[in-house]
């Protein structure tokens, strides 16, 4: 039953994971900066970045835009699945782990794709847009920090 639980735990705490990194890519309102489009316009201007380094970075982001739609839906498919669970159902543990195992595996692969993309972002900067990018993610850190405390 702990692992049950455990494993339950974690697919829930996954899930809350993925649905922000799917919010980041979606965009909405209240979701990072408006999605990809209106994310790289701000760090485009917050950069000053000129025209060839934009049109870089967003072909960057269009080459990994299927790999993101995939993991998107593999993790829609997966909270259908987790929602569509049966407890009375004798296979309810072993459906539950590969449900986990696989929303593990997505988690993976979308950290693997996002550092990815990261770095490719940022081999288009130069040193100084680097250092300044790296200033206003210390500072975000810092900000988030703070709310957390006040919590």
């Amino acid at each position: 039953m702990r692992i049950v639980t455990l494993t339950l735990l974690a697919a829930v705490a996954l899930a809350a994971f993925s649905s922000s990194v799917y919010a980041e890519f979606r965009g909405g309102p209240g979701m990072g900066f408006g999605g990809p489009r209106l994310m790289l316009e701000h760090m485009a201007d917050h950069l000053d970045l000129d025209d060839a380094q934009r049109e870089t970075v967003k072909n960057i982001l269009e080459a990994a835009k299927p790999e993101m739609e995939a993991l998107r839906e593999q993790f829609r498919a997966n909270r259908e699945a987790l929602a569509a669970l049966d407890t009375s159902d004798p296979a309810y543990s072993t459906t539950l782990n590969n449900i986990a195992l696989s929303n593990g595996q997505i988690a993976t692969d979308g950290t693997l794709l996002f550092t990815r993309v990261r770095a490719e972002v940022n081999a288009v900067l130069t040193d100084e847009q680097r250092a300044k990018a790296e200033r206003f993610k210390e500072r975000k850190r810092e900000a988030f920090e703070r709310r957390a405390e006040r919590r």
